[in-house]
């Protein structure tokens, strides 16, 4: 695949210190910066394809982590994940910024590339290695993009009420996507969100709604890895990406429709591959036996 093209689709190593770390950055194997303007020059001497980068003009991204926060109903601890996919999807045309602590810009960078987002990383000096390990793994699995599958089509009124509705959607892998129009391709439509109503309780009932049976797709095994699903008539590509700081073992997938075949791709587990796949009732299962970070499905009929 030309370079020009997988380019335009990574993530980019946002870096603002001084010239003299570039060393660091060649042992790292990074080769493309975004830098502040007037830096580019200097870089360019050192053999960097450096781009001016202006952090103002950039929506402000999370660090993508999980967080456990009490249960008031249960007692015990939840994990709330603080992730961006919804943001992207709300504002697809947009460059997104992320200052991403130590341990983060791996699962940054996956991320905007799951999304198709344009994004600069502002990565901690410790994180260069396996930030470049996750670019040259996003490069080997690149492709062209395919149509964002949904059961669920949002139209945006940009208040803060549907912000959150659509965050707590995501969080709980219940494929919706925004669009201008209300579609036919969609189990259900949103056009609003009630006046008063408590957004958890209004993405609750949408998922009661729609009901589990006519999901695209679900998984088990995990509460902190999210999904997001394109494809088209012949092939599907599901995104898994995992906010836990640990390895996800024996994650069950199910995905609506009937694939032949099923590749895995995943990030610090070369080589592993899917178990326990069938095909029945008009659904494909699998099991992913272990994942880090990232990892990638690629499902053809």
């Amino acid at each position: 695949m030309p370079l020009a093209f997988l380019a335009v689709l990574l993530p980019t190593l946002f870096w603002d210190r001084p010239v003299d770390t570039a060393d660091a950055l060649r042992k790292a194997g990074i080769e493309r910066l975004y830098v502040p303007a007037g830096q580019e020059q200097a870089w360019r001497k050192q053999g960097f394809a450096a781009s001016p980068f202006d952090r103002a003009r950039a929506v402000q991204a999370v660090a993508p982590t999980v967080e456990y926060r009490m249960d008031v109903a249960s007692a015990t601890r939840v994990p709330w994940l603080d992730a961006n996919g919804w943001r992207f999807d709300r504002e697809p045309a947009r460059v997104f910024f992320y200052d991403a602590p130590a341990g983060s810009a791996a699962l940054a960078a996956a991320e905007a590339f799951a999304y198709g987002a344009e994004a600069a990383i502002r990565a901690a000096p410790e994180d260069l290695a396996q930030f470049a390990g996750m670019l040259h793994f996003l490069g080997e699995i690149d492709q062209p993009r395919l149509p964002v599958m949904a059961n669920i089509g949002v139209l945006d009124d940009g208040s803060d009420t549907m912000a959150e509705v659509l965050n707590l959607l995501a969080r709980h892998n219940l494929l919706f996507h925004v669009v201008p129009a209300a579609g036919l391709k969609y189990d259900l439509n949103i056009r609003q969100v009630p006046a008063n109503a408590d957004p958890y309780e209004f993405a609750m009932q949408i998922r009661r709604d729609l009901t589990d049976e006519k999901r695209l797709l679900r998984i088990y095994g995990s509460n902190v890895v999210l999904v997001r699903l394109t494809g088209d008539a012949a092939q599907a590509r599901l995104h898994l990406l995992n906010y836990g700081k640990g390895t996800v073992k024996g994650l069950r997938v199910r995905v609506l429709g009937s694939y032949k075949n099923g590749r895995l791709s995943a990030f610090e587990h070369p080589g592993t591959q899917l178990e326990d796949y069938s095909v029945e009732n008009g659904a494909t299962e699998f099991t992913i036996p272990e994942m880090g970070t990232y990892a990638v499905v690629d499902l053809r009929r």
